[in-house]
């Protein structure tokens, strides 16, 4: 995995959800919100590596990141409060919340607000999940915008690897084909040799063939805006439907979310299984060891 790769898989804000409770909260949701910006992700339990050293890993990594923990989850020698009050202290400009199982008294959420959210001081909220899963869609995601989950992009980009192209053909130009630098739903781009592709500024390129981690659409594009980069022209396209409206046509856009998000997952879990294997070793190789891995040592 490249440096560069590295730097923009870490860039942006990430919202991680810490051993969570998935016939309550499927994965799926995960997809959904991509779409309205929020770049989320799972970080389930194992018994290699514990919970509160991962936590640690993907704070010392991913610093513009949110963690919500299932204080439902049950994990022998941790203790939720014990870890997120240690967390807290270490990292006091980080963000946490909790999530829980809808609980039957009042006095028992309560309980758990007081605990939380004054005592321990965490910001997210302290959120109560229904029994009914088609409940917490909605639920989740208006945590997601209160707490500014978004962050600066209003489209999460998929750093994109070799099985990510275009090709489209014209009198101009001849046949252009190269690997995708990254996509959304809105934009993607490419970089090109200079001078090997001519274009106006918002001039129209009808009818590109695209294969995203084996999905193929078409779809027009527009010239967004060019930029030199060491290794030639940056050129970064605007989608646009058949109608000329900005964006994907529905049936793509709905192909591609997913591809988007399994470009993303992949990326971000290649980068934290390889930190938590590098952390697993190292504490496997004495007590002293430090578990913090340095990032720059998985290039």
């Amino acid at each position: 995995m490249s440096s560069n790769l590295v730097e923009e898989i870490i860039k942006g804000r990430k919202t991680f959800f810490i051993a969570p409770d998935k016939t309550l909260f499927p994965q799926t949701y995960l997809e959904e919100y991509l779409t309205q910006g929020y770049e989320c992700y799972f970080i389930d339990t194992d018994i290699f590596l514990p919970i509160e050293v991962k936590i640690d890993i993907i704070l010392s990594v991913f610093k513009d990141s949110i963690l919500f923990f299932n204080i439902d989850a049950s994990i022998q020698g941790t203790s939720w409060p014990h870890l997120i009050k240690g967390m807290q202290e270490k990292y006091p400009s980080a963000l946490f919340g909790v999530l829980y199982a809808k609980r039957q008294s009042l006095s028992e959420r309560q309980a758990l607000e007081r605990q939380y959210l004054y005592a321990i001081g965490i910001q997210c909220g302290c959120i109560q999940l229904e029994y009914q899963k088609k409940n917490n869609f909605q639920l989740i995601e208006q945590v997601l915008y209160a707490n500014q989950a978004m962050g600066r992009r209003k489209n999460v980009r998929a750093v994109c690897s070799n099985n990510c192209s275009f090709q489209f053909s014209s009198e101009q130009n001849g046949v252009i084909h190269s690997r995708i630098t990254d996509i959304s739903i809105s934009h993607f781009s490419v970089v090109l040799p200079e001078g090997q592709l001519q274009l106006a500024d918002y001039e129209k390129v009808p009818d590109i063939a695209f294969t995203i981690h084996g999905l193929r659409f078409r779809s027009d594009a527009v010239l967004y805006m060019t930029r030199a980069v060491e290794s030639g022209t940056l050129f970064v396209f605007a989608f646009q439907t058949k109608a000329g409206q900005s964006g994907l046509d529905t049936v793509n856009r709905q192909l591609l979310i997913p591809k988007i998000y399994e470009i993303m997952v992949e990326n971000c879990t290649d980068l934290l299984n390889k930190l938590f294997t590098s952390a697993t070793r190292k504490r496997d190789s004495g007590p002293s060891s430090d578990t913090v891995t340095d990032v720059q040592a998985i290039d």
